[in-house]
């Protein structure tokens, strides 16, 4: 899928060192798709302890974080 980097994501990326070559990883091999509020669609990754969560909305990428909240997103024990 053609993505639209929001102005909004382009500089999370840079205030969170995030790359964007991590953020196609996650959008193309997700270990999760969620549904979000306002029918966003969530893709998610484990990387190690964190995870790395990318809130998408049609076709715009909205958001991008990481955090160390692996078993609230993701399940688990």
């Amino acid at each position: 899928m053609g993505w639209k980097w929001t102005d909004h994501i382009e500089i999370q990326l840079v205030e969170r060192k995030i790359s964007k070559e991590l953020v196609e990883a996650v959008l193309n091999n997700p270990d999760r798709v969620a549904t979000g509020k306002k029918n966003r669609k969530i893709y998610q990754k484990v990387m190690g302890d964190k995870l790395i969560r990318v809130v998408t909305e049609g076709d715009s990428l909205r958001t991008v974080y990481l955090t160390d909240k692996v078993k609230k997103y993701m399940g688990g024990d």
